[in-house]
């Protein structure tokens, strides 16, 4: 459009839309491809389009970027010019550069550490025929910019500029102006009218105190993104009645200047067709407003859009109760609705029965004590459809609400898309009371007979506060008061018809997980840090495959696998009381994996699992025996704790391929390792871990030659280890890594002969992550 590129528009048609068609038309023809990133969409162009265009611009094009290594040389014939980083002086040096129509600056997504791209002094009065220019953070307003006669689109975004002169109203041909985010920049000029030709002024993040006189002359105006209402004649809010043509987003700030319903009317909000989204907001301030409640509510009244708008904001509404077109299920395309700082509203409107509504955000409402069935459909209003409440809602979030304690759900079922709810800074509203209401909406969903896990989490983080997420076939519900137990008890769980995995975690509620409360399809189930949780004896069977305790289940003292004959997982943490892991018919076939840690009171491991292929086993001091006939011959994976001192039990392992020793800390006089004669042939072990042996001094290389498959010896956390006897480590081995162990650690960075004599063989060596040799 500023390079007059563009067709004239037909009857009744805009510029923008002849650009949007022009634009569509190359779309379609795969010269520019839509992308989508971390939920934002842009156009990329195919690189192979590009080096056509390229190409086809010849030195008509020229792009000055070090970042994408592009330095070309300018020629005569440059109209467009694009740069990343500074420009040099020289470049503005020859006649070269006297026939720019763009001057384009392209690396606004570059971080803050990046030096700023400055131009030659020049450039701008040598090039008087600009149409295109657009500057990097700018500290001052350039005044060679007010010769530019017959520039149409200027961008200042950004910028550190504090003030705009007179004269940039001179730039009579000006269709766009771009001050986005000048945080310095508090008043426009006072002939902005004079921009007869303006289409686009862009001042979104600018902290303007009001706008200039007679912007209500600017007919052509096509996008504003704020109006702030000022207090004098031609400066209040009656001058947007005359701007019938604005598309996109609006924001109408400083509306406590607003006289009455008149003025707030004579703008013609609704008369504003092709606004889509609008924000309304008066200033916060902790005194009250010489308005009266009422008066709000009609000014309110009066601001009404068109039923067209998709997002909608009201934020500082000093008012007790909102206008009711909000309640109106004519507006069949609004999709967001966030209601902020609404600090006198006791009720909140009723919205339930907006169609289309996707995510709703009710902030800072300090009045508001109870939800009731007015929030889900207004009985008295014709309006309103016979509909599920928020039947498209995905997204609801309540946040600062001091005095919220009461929430009440309507008799038929609500929120059947709700993904997502977060309550943040809710301090009266309690577990019991909303726990009710999350299980009516989980059970009212029509997603949750997909969800396959669902993960459960009580602590209330201040920070975070209290969600629920549902995500795919994931349900996480977080920091609600006593949710576990409410779950099980109101059997919500057996909604969830497709659900493999339970994660609980940080419980403090009393849950009995027995009685045939887990559903039959359940897979998984991880208990973290839930002291109150019990596992009953289960009466049914499951198709449980892991099973993971870690700090939980204190009354535990004997787990039975009875109930789960195909489990494959088992691991068992901290779980003080327990005594037994045991089975009362044995084989249990399926499992492969057991991990048993920090037990203390258990003092044997499970017989008859002929098919284990991983054992851990660490600080259980009381086990003294293996189960009866021993480990299975065909375990691949062990990490034992003190049992270690004694490792000829070991010796029918032969198909065991990684082998983990932990020492006892510093709690032992160990001075040498392995002792002589104690470590088994192991035919097929190609890793060994020795780690936490406080005291170990020396390694005995001689030892570990009995292992002739060893391929890795990892050494960790062995701090007073600084010596190696014998001749040198077994020959196979292909990785040495180091770790925590700071004397040998040295001595093999510095290549010490008495142990590089013993490692210089091995192709790979490691110290504290870092490959030396």
């Amino acid at each position: 459009m500023a390079e007059n590129l563009l067709q004239p528009p037909r009857r009744g048609q805009t510029l923008e839309e002849v650009g949007c068609e022009c634009f569509d038309d190359l779309v379609s023809r795969l010269f520019f491809k839509q992308v989508e990133n971390d939920d934002e969409k842009y156009f990329v162009m195919h690189d192979l389009m590009h080096d056509l265009a390229i190409f086809l611009a010849g030195k008509f094009c020229c792009r000055l970027s070090e970042e994408l290594g592009e330095k070309e040389e300018m020629s005569i014939l440059t109209r467009h010019l694009s740069y990343g980083d500074s420009i040099p002086e020289k470049t503005c040096s020859s006649n070269k550069i006297e026939s720019l129509r763009t001057l384009l600056y392209t690396n606004h997504g570059a971080g803050f550490w990046k030096a700023r791209a400055t131009l030659p002094c020049d450039i701008l009065s040598k090039n008087k025929y600009l149409r295109v220019v657009s500057f990097d953070i700018l500290p001052i307003y350039p005044d060679s910019i007010d010769k530019l006669i017959q520039l149409r689109y200027l961008d200042l975004s950004r910028s550190d500029i504090e003030v705009l002169p007179p004269s940039l109203c001179n730039l009579c041909n000006l269709q766009t102006l771009k001050l986005e985010g000048c945080s310095k920049l508090t008043m426009l000029p006072n002939g902005m009218y004079n921009l007869v030709n303006l289409r686009h002024l862009n001042i979104k993040g600018t902290p303007l105190k009001e706008m200039p006189k007679g912007m209500g002359k600017l007919k052509q105006l096509h996008v504003l993104s704020k109006f702030v209402v000022g207090k004098q004649e031609d400066k209040r809010i009656q001058e947007l009645g005359g701007l019938l043509n604005l598309h996109g987003s609006l924001e109408i700030q400083k509306l406590e200047n607003v006289v009455d319903a008149n003025q707030a009317r004579s703008a013609r909000i609704t008369d504003k067709k092709h606004i889509e989204e609008l924000l309304l907001e008066w200033s916060s301030s902790d005194d009250m407003v010489s308005n009266t409640h009422t008066n709000e509510q009609d000014i309110l009244h009066s601001l009404q859009p068109d039923t067209g708008l998709k997002e909608l904001k009201i934020k500082g509404y000093k008012g007790t109760i909102f206008s009711d077109w909000l309640e109106r299920c004519s507006y069949k395309n609004m999709t967001r609705v966030t209601l902020a700082s609404c600090k006198n509203c006791c009720m909140l409107p009723s919205l339930g029965q907006l169609p289309s509504l996707k995510s709703l955000c009710i902030l800072s409402f300090d009045e508001l004590k109870s939800i009731g069935k007015e929030f889900y459909k207004n009985e008295g209003n014709q309006h309103s459809l016979p509909i599920a409440p928020f039947s498209s809602l995905e997204e609801l979030i309540f946040h600062n609400m001091p005095s919220w304690e009461e929430w009440h759900l309507p008799d038929s079922e609500a929120f059947p898309q709700l993904k997502s709810l977060e309550i943040t800074e809710c301090p009266m509203l309690k577990g019991d009371k909303v726990n009710h209401v999350l299980m009516r909406i989980v059970s009212s969903s029509s997603d949750v007979s997909k969800v396959r896990q669902l993960k459960i989490q009580e602590v209330d983080d201040e920070l975070w506060g209290k969600d629920m997420r549902l995500d795919g076939d994931s349900l996480s519900i977080r920091g609600f008061e006593c949710v576990a137990e409410c779950a099980f008890k109101a059997r919500i769980i057996h909604h969830l018809t497709s659900l493999q995995e339970i994660q609980i975690s940080e419980c403090s509620s009393v849950v009995s997980l027995g009685g045939n409360c887990l559903p039959k399809s359940l897979q998984k189930l991880t208990i973290f840090y839930c002291h109150q949780i019990e596992l009953l004896q289960q009466q049914d069977k499951y198709d449980l495959v892991e099973l993971r305790i870690d700090y939980s289940c204190a009354s535990l003292t004997s787990l039975s696998l009875d109930a789960f004959p195909k489990l494959k997982n088992l691991e068992i943490t901290q779980c003080e009381n327990v005594e037994s892991v045991s089975m009362s018919e044995p084989p249990h076939a399926a499992l492969q994996h057991l991990s048993i840690t920090n037990c203390n009171k258990l003092d044997a491991l499970p017989r008859g699992i002929p098919n284990l292929q991983s054992l851990d086993i660490l600080g259980c001091p009381n086990i003294s025996r293996l189960p009866e006939g021993g480990l299975p011959p065909n375990l691949k994976e062990l990490s034992i704790g003190r049992q270690w001192r004694d490792l000829s039990w070991m010796s029918n392992l032969d198909a065991l391929t990684h082998l983990t020793i932990h020492g006892p800390g510093s709690e032992n006089n160990i001075r040498s390792f392995p002792e002589v004669g104690s470590l088994p042939h192991l035919p097929s072990l190609t890793t060994l871990k020795i780690s936490w042996f406080g005291n170990l001094e020396t390694l005995k290389c001689s030892e570990l030659l009995r292992l002739t498959s060893l391929q890795q010896l990892h050494i960790e956390f062995c701090m007073n280890l600084n010596n190696m006897e014998g001749q040198k480590l077994p020959p196979s081995l292909l990785i040495l890594k180091i770790d925590g162990c700071h004397l040998l650690g040295e001595h093999c960075k510095n290549k010490h002969q008495q142990i590089w004599s013993k490692i210089s063989h091995i192709p790979t060596i490691q110290v504290n992550g870092k490959q030396i040799f």
